[in-house]
C-alpha cells in the first residue's frame, strides 16, 4: 500500500491566508516542504481521503488522475476536508468524461448531507454519495474500510479511517485528539498491530489541552496507549501531519527534526510513504 501526502496543513494553510505571523513569516521565506496546503491524501493513486479547497491545485501539482477516481474518503464535513461546492464541477459539460462512472463519497451524517444537497440541486449521475456506518468494515473498491469516531467538533460528523488491503493496514487519524471510549473499544478488537498510523499533531511544540487536535507530546503519549492495547508495535510506521501556521517550532526543517528524535515521520506535501 502506499499513501502519498497531497496537503498537509490545518484550515489556514502555511503561510496562512491573510496571515503575518513569524511562522508564516518563516515558511515564505523558507519555501519547500515548509509551505504547507490543505490535508488530503491519496491512496494507490487511486483512493482519495477529503476534498478539500486545495484538490485542484493539488490535481494540478502532482497530476494524479483525478477524473479516474471513482471513490473518497471524508474525514468531516469542515470546509478544509469537504469543499463540496467543487463537485459541480463533474457535471457534463464542466467536465467531458470518456469513462462516466460516477464519482463515490463516502461520510457521516453532515458530510452526506451537504454532498447529497449538491448532487439533489444539480441532479448530478456523476457524483453519488453513501453514508457510513461506524465500527463496521465495508468495501470500496478492493479495499476494506472502517469508520470510527473522531474527538473533534461534534457537528461536522468527524471519523478516522483503518483502511486495509492485501495485508497491510492503515489508519489515517487526522482531526482527532485522544479518541472517545467507543473508538477505543473498537480498537482494542483488531487484536494486531498495524503497519503505519497517520496521526494529527495541529500544534507541533504547543501545550493547548483543548479536544479536536494534538500537540507532540501528546501524539507520544497516544503512540504509547495504541502500543499498550495492541494496535501498534515497534514495527509500526508513525507519521504526523495536518499542522498549523499557529503551532509552535511547526516549521518542516525545524519540527522534522525534533520529530525523528522520537522515531516520528514528519510528513510535508508531496511525501509519498510505501509499506
Amino acid at each position: 500500500m502506499k499513501i502519498k501526502y497531497l496537503g498537509t496543513a490545518a484550515a489556514e494553510g502555511i503561510p496562512a491566508l491573510f496571515c503575518e505571523c513569524d511562522n508564516c513569516k518563516k515558511a515564505r521565506a523558507l519555501g519547500g516542504r515548509n509551505v504547507r496546503t490543505r490535508s488530503q491524501a491519496l491512496i494507490d493513486d487511486k483512493l482519495l481521503i477529503d476534498f478539500p479547497a486545495d484538490t485542484y491545485m493539488h490535481y494540478l501539482q502532482y497530476n494524479f488522475p483525478l477524473q479516474k477516481i471513482h471513490s473518497c474518503l471524508i474525514t468531516h464535513s469542515h470546509s478544509d476536508h469537504l469543499y463540496e461546492e467543487d463537485l459541480e464541477m463533474r457535471i457534463d459539460g464542466f467536465a467531458h468524461l470518456t469513462d462516466k462512472t460516477p464519482m463515490v463519497f463516502y461520510s457521516d451524517t453532515d458530510g452526506y448531507n451537504r454532498i447529497k444537497a449538491v448532487i439533489d440541486k444539480y441532479k448530478m449521475t456523476a457524483v453519488e454519495v453513501r453514508q457510513i456506518e461506524l465500527n463496521k468494515p465495508f468495501k470500496v473498491e478492493d479495499y476494506t474500510v472502517t469508520a470510527i469516531r473522531a474527538a473533534h467538533g461534534a457537528s461536522s460528523s468527524p471519523v478516522v479511517y483503518i483502511i486495509e488491503k492485501d495485508g497491510k493496514t492503515l489508519f489515517y487519524s487526522n482531526d482527532t485528539s485522544e479518541y472517545p471510549e467507543e473508538s477505543w473499544a473498537y480498537l482494542k478488537t483488531l487484536n494486531k498491530p498495524l503497519d503505519m498510523i497517520s496521526l494529527d499533531c495541529t500544534e507541533a511544540m504547543g501545550k493547548c489541552t483543548y479536544v479536536g487536535h494534538l500537540t507532540f507530546d501528546r501524539c507520544v503519549a497516544l503512540r504509547e496507549e495504541l502500543k499498550r492495547v495492541g494496535v501498534a508495535d515497534d514495527k509500526t510506521r508513525f507519521v504526523l501531519t495536518h499542522f498549523s501556521h499557529n503551532g509552535v517550532d511547526v516549521t518542516y526543517d525545524k519540527f522534522s527534526k525534533i520529530a525523528g528524535e522520537k522515531t516520528f515521520l514528519t510528513a510535508y506535501d508531496g511525501l509519498e510513504v510505501e509499506f
